[in-house]
């Protein structure tokens, strides 16, 4: 006898598969979304920790602002000490360079050859008038001056014979440099 199968078969393997294939499909959206939700959820617990981070860290920053702003009217507290304690010492070598070059000039001046007639002194710019025997006299003058260690650069500016108490007297002006000697 013959049979035939009237049952579709493969129609059933078919819906069978198509089924199966549904479900892993499914099953797998599911999966994907199951990530999907996970590593949202991780996204929005790391955001609320740098949220939480960030709120930290600007208190602290406003902390430190505090003290940063100290530190910084102490230093220029500081930088205006030490201008005021620059200008004292400034002052102190003036006024103790002034002595000096009073002591050089009067040491070096040779009693009885020279006179000194006028001294003017500002800033760093010295200037002698004087009358001298002769001219010999005015150049050794300069030239122990120049030995000092207080005065520097000295120069002859004007020289003139002029008659005073019936002698010949050379009238001289000098101009130097002051300044005080690095120890």
């Amino acid at each position: 006898m013959i049979s035939i199968n009237l049952l579709p078969i493969r129609d059933i393997l078919r819906r069978k598969n198509l089924r199966q294939e549904v479900y892993f499909i499914l099953l797998g959206f599911g999966a994907l979304l199951f990530l999907f939700l996970t590593v949202e959820i991780f996204q929005i617990n790391a955001i609320a920790g740098l949220q939480e981070e960030e709120k930290r860290i600007t208190q602290e920053r406003k902390q430190y602002e505090v003290i940063l702003n100290d530190i910084k009217k102490m230093e220029e507290e500081k930088k205006t000490l030490l201008t005021r304690i620059d200008v004292i010492n400034k002052l102190k070598r003036s006024s103790s360079l002034t002595v000096h070059v009073l002591d050089e000039i009067a040491t070096h001046t040779p009693p009885g050859r020279m006179w000194l007639k006028k001294l003017s002194q500002s800033d760093s710019q010295l200037t002698l008038e004087g009358m001298a025997m002769d001219d010999e006299t005015i150049a050794k003058y300069m030239d122990e001056l120049e030995g000092s260690a207080y005065i520097h650069d000295v120069k002859l500016v004007s020289s003139a014979m002029e008659q005073y108490a019936e002698r010949n007297l050379k009238t001289f002006v000098l101009s130097a440099r002051v300044e005080t000697p690095e120890n």
